[in-house]
């Protein structure tokens, strides 16, 4: 069995590309195991998006979280090591092209006409904003050096809103149940990685409880549509 501490000691050139330093094995295991989860979430969302001619990530959603991995792609570095810093930015040109499909299709999600007509420049100033705020929120010293508080305060809104959408869309059968359960995979194995690493982050782990509720709840509702067609 790997010790973090060990390979730390013994391989300090490899630390600086995963940080066996500060976490263990088993913690950046279920950090990368999780992304790879969402990066198949990613994939899914894109080939439907130019398939479908709609985009199931949710509009408000779509502009924090482009905001988000701007900002820890760029702006700021995560302390898990170089390969989880070029990580986030192949992750950020993932999410650029989920947003350039939001712009394209996304006001399918959207019922009222003034929100319609003025969507496109709403969504680019609130991805402007959200990365000043996620910037300050760093700097600050409210986040932590690999950015999970932030991350989950973004996720408990999409984890709520997927829902919301879902339930009211009139495009339900656009929505990926292959996706929805890799999301919440992906997400209950950061959860884990949270419990581990900051077992006396109260909050953080709060955060993680409900975005696992939520996904739980959106999964079911897949179940409920399901049962409904038969």
């Amino acid at each position: 069995m790997f010790n973090s501490q060990t390979l730390c000691q013994e391989y300090p050139d490899l630390s600086s590309i995963i940080n066996f330093c500060d976490y263990t094995v088993t913690e950046l295991t279920l950090v990368f195991t999780g992304t790879i989860f969402w990066v198949i979430v990613y994939f899914i969302i894109i080939r439907n998006g130019f398939k479908n001619k709609f985009v199931e990530m949710p509009v408000p959603a779509a502009a924090s979280n482009l905001a988000w991995e701007f900002t820890w792609a760029f702006l700021v570095t995560t302390d898990l090591g170089l390969l989880f810093v070029w990580g986030l930015r192949v992750w950020f040109f993932m999410d650029l092209l989920i947003f350039y499909q939001i712009l394209k299709y996304g006001q399918k999600q959207l019922s009222t006409p003034m929100i319609i007509k003025y969507f496109r420049p709403i969504e680019i100033a609130s991805v402007i904003l959200w990365t000043i705020g996620f910037y300050l929120f760093i700097i600050e010293g409210y986040d932590t050096s690999m950015g999970a508080t932030s991350a989950y305060i973004i996720t408990v809104i999409m984890a709520s809103l997927y829902a919301i959408f879902y339930l009211s869309s009139s495009f339900r059968n656009e929505y990926s149940f292959t996706a929805a359960w890799c999301k919440m995979v992906g997400n209950a194995l950061m959860s884990v990685f949270v419990f581990l690493h900051y077992p006396q982050m109260y909050f953080l782990q709060l955060l993680t409880v409900i975005v696992f509720i939520l996904n739980l709840l959106y999964v079911a509702s897949f179940k409920l549509k399901m049962r409904d067609l038969n």
